[in-house]
């Protein structure tokens, strides 16, 4: 049997095999820490290499270095691709790409994961062969431009950005420089979240399209310029390679280079080009030399959008055959058509990856690609041009040719803000399971395959009619196609319950932050913020919020004012007034507390600008629904100190409780102890009171309230030595399993009807 298209057979199976030596742990295919020679020591290390990127910024500057060897007794151990942070006032002389540098300072793991829904900085950096981090204690530049072709990049692109930023300036240039160069470190935060929010961000991006437009434009211009057919395309492909570098060969760009590489070849050797086998190699090639981008996002949305367009396209919308008007309406009513055809079959594809890897879609997003892809080429044309133009002395010329670029990108911005202030404009879907993503896909195939079958059938008046020639089929088959799409498209959104409750106990580092959830969509959350990490509600909390399918968070219990509490509950406050998220927030429960009274006045009116109700609470308050009850043990008035007046939180449902402690000790902990001991309080979980320090969570306290498990919250190599040692002895002593979140990651709970299940990132564990 001979199989059509082998190429494409070989990338799906080499593809099946790298997911299936992941799975079992195979080195090469896997995410498993690198080993380093056991001559390294726990301190600051030499390290050799090549720089091959470097990313700029206000006090730190961040290099990449390529055929790393580490300098042990003057011996060399080559390591992988190394990613260097360094303070700018140490780098005495700049180092430039293609520099052979050395540098001293400690080698640390990418860490993995701390969160569901959080970055995988591990998968991201270990598919582009980066495996360590370094903070640099001292540099050294050893050799100018080692190599010559990365040192040749580095200076066009540096006097390209330039130019850019002459031809257009302010916040403009950032975004060209982006789709140029694909350099981001000049883009705004506030445009990236807004083309993020359109559902465009993938214009930021070098894109195989945008590879594409320039290289078959090169070629055409060396055409009318007479050079021969094969040096046009020699020189179009060496083109493609060289520009593929200076944007950093990202994984769309090396799919793109291959591509264009395989049409040149076969228009030169009078081959027949096939689409779907140049895609394949192209996919064969780059997971050969790092599998690990099997599970990259850019990578699977680059090959899925080309893949939709290539397989879904013909066979969802074939073609009519010549329907070109000389009318300018037919013509743009058929530039629309298409638009829509391509946006559908590319969508079909992306829907599930999208969705598992930013649980979120532009509620507009696909009319504004409709409107926006028939522009994009221009945009990048006039950024290009702009640059190459802004590099004369003369301001004018740069600034003429990015006209057309500015007033797209204009109206790019002001369509988007517009589209921001609507009602809905992001909707949270939560994470598929591979499961649901596998159902769906198989769906798509065999609805592909059967209406390629339809179709390839021929009427033949001299024959009986199979089945695929029946009239019921062709009648029918719309209907049961749409159908059975339908159901796939569901099960991408279904959410299914694990239990009666669920707790999670995220990583935020040396804070506290739980959600309670007890239906899908919604939650509660206690408190959320940290000291040792930035940002930690925006990209910690929020992450996982999004992941659980949360659009809505029932009420925020904020136990007290410290920072390493509130500060990510204000980041999602902030995110919600100010549009940044389709995530809403009904109420916030505060508690009086006369030392941090201007903190929590901030904090109310945040919370009022993000349309939340506010509610003090104290002793004896309750706040039901359905079968969840959580009650305010704590505290009973205004004039206590901030930690000891933490709320103090008990959460019931169907005979399971979970303890919530904030950072209350000494005299709020006795006051605590008196209310458990008259109320005859118990619970089956305790969230440890702050941190695991030393004077909290006391022997009496444990022999009242005698929990089940223990959860401590805390950061890892924290300044206060959280948990404290004697903490963990008294658990101990009384057999109570303490899980630490610096150590598991984020610690979910699931109650279920007979038993508790305890999960955390690498395993999980029954407690009756």
């Amino acid at each position: 049997m001979r199989v059509k298209r082998p190429l494409c057979a070989a990338a799906v199976i080499w593809a099946a095999a790298i997911w299936l030596l992941g799975w079992a742990g195979v080195p090469f295919f896997s995410c498993h820490s690198p080993r380093l020679p056991g001559e390294v020591q726990d301190e600051n290390i030499l390290v050799t290499g090549i720089v091959y990127q470097k990313d700029i910024y206000e006090t730190i500057t961040n290099l990449y270095l390529k055929k790393a060897n580490l300098i042990i007794l003057e011996k060399e151990y080559p390591i992988d691709n190394l990613k260097i942070k360094i303070e700018n006032q140490i780098l005495s002389k700049p180092a430039e790409p293609g520099d052979m540098a050395a540098v001293w300072g400690k080698l640390e793991e990418i860490p993995k994961a701390a969160n569901p829904g959080q970055f995988d900085e591990r998968i991201y950096y270990y598919a582009r062969k980066i495996k360590w981090y370094m903070d640099g204690e001292k540099f050294q530049a050893l050799q100018k431009e080692t190599d010559p072709v990365l040192a040749a990049q580095e200076k066009i692109r540096e006097r390209l950005a330039g130019g850019i930023q002459k031809a257009f300036g302010g916040e403009k240039s950032g975004i060209i420089e982006a789709m140029v160069l694909g350099e981001k470190g000049n883009l705004g935060q506030e445009n990236k979240l807004l083309f993020q929010i359109l559902g465009i961000s993938h214009i930021l991006a070098i894109s195989g399209t945008h590879l594409s437009i320039l290289g078959w434009g090169f070629y055409k211009v060396l055409l009318k310029c007479r050079f021969p057919i094969k040096a046009s395309g020699i020189l179009a492909a060496a083109g493609m390679v060289f520009y593929g570098g200076l944007t950093g060969n990202q994984a769309a760009a090396v799919r793109a280079v291959i591509m264009f590489g395989v049409s040149v070849g076969a228009l030169l050797g009078k081959r027949t080009y096939d689409f779907l086998s140049a895609l394949s190699l192209a996919a064969i090639l780059i997971l050969a030399e790092s599998p690990l981008y099997l599970y990259d996002s850019s990578f699977l949305l680059s090959f899925g959008a080309v893949l939709g367009l290539a397989a879904v396209h013909p066979v969802l919308f074939p073609s009519k055959g010549n329907r070109n008007s000389r009318k300018l309406s037919g013509r743009m009513v058929s530039g629309l058509e298409r638009g829509i055809c391509s946006s559908i079959s590319a969508w079909s594809i992306l829907l599930p990856i999208t969705m598992y890897f930013f649980c979120e879609l532009s509620v507009w997003g696909f009319l504004v690609n409709l409107l926006i892809l028939p522009t994009v080429g221009i945009l990048l044309i006039s950024g290009l041009a702009g640059g190459v133009l802004g590099l004369l002395p003369a301001a004018f010329p740069g600034q003429i040719g990015a006209i057309p670029g500015s007033v797209l990108l204009e109206w790019y911005i002001r369509g988007g803000k517009f589209l921001q202030e609507l009602p809905v404009f992001l909707w949270i879907t939560g994470r598929p399971g591979l499961w649901q993503c596998g159902i769906y896909y198989g769906i798509l195939a065999v609805l592909l395959w059967l209406k390629s079958k339809v179709q390839r059938q021929e009427p033949d008046p001299g024959k009986k009619k199979s089945f695929w020639k029946k009239e019921i089929m062709k009648k029918w088959f719309p209907a049961g196609a749409a159908t059975a799409l339908g159901i796939g498209f569901f099960l991408l959104f279904f959410q299914p319950q694990e239990g009666i409750l669920k707790v999670t106990f995220l990583d935020v580092g040396q804070g506290d932050c739980a959600c309670i959830q007890q239906e899908p969509g919604s939650c509660y959350l206690i408190d959320g913020g940290s000291s040792s990490v930035s940002k930690s509600g925006q990209y910690r909390i929020l992450p996982f919020l999004k992941e659980e399918g949360i659009r809505k968070i029932d009420g925020i219990f904020v136990s007290h004012m410290d920072e390493d509490h509130v500060n990510g509950i204000m980041e999602l406050l902030e995110m919600s007034r100010d549009r940044k998220t389709g995530l809403k927030v009904d109420r916030l429960f505060l508690s009086e507390c006369k030392e941090t009274q201007e903190q929590r006045r901030e904090l109310e009116k945040i919370g009022k600008a993000a349309g939340c109700q506010i509610f003090y609470i104290k002793k004896g308050s309750t706040v039901k629904k359905d079968k969840l009850k959580i009650t305010c043990l704590s505290p009973e008035g205004d004039n206590m100190e901030s930690n000891a007046g933490s709320q103090v939180l008990l959460a019931e449902t169907e005979g399971c409780s979970f303890l919530f402690t904030g950072d209350v000790e000494d005299a709020g902990e006795r006051k605590l102890l008196s209310t458990c001991r008259e109320k005859e309080i118990t619970c089956d979980v305790l969230k440890v009171a702050h941190h695991g320090s030393r004077n909290s969570t006391s022997e009496e306290l444990l022999d009242v309230i005698r929990p089940v498990a223990a959860l401590i919250s805390c950061g890892k190599d924290n300044l206060y030595g959280h948990p404290h040692q004697e903490l963990i002895r008294r658990l101990e002593s009384r057999k109570i399993p303490a899980f630490q979140t610096e150590k598991t990651g984020a610690v979910s709970v699931v109650v279920k009807k007979e038993k508790i299940q305890v999960s955390f990132q690498y395993g999980k564990s029954m407690l009756e």
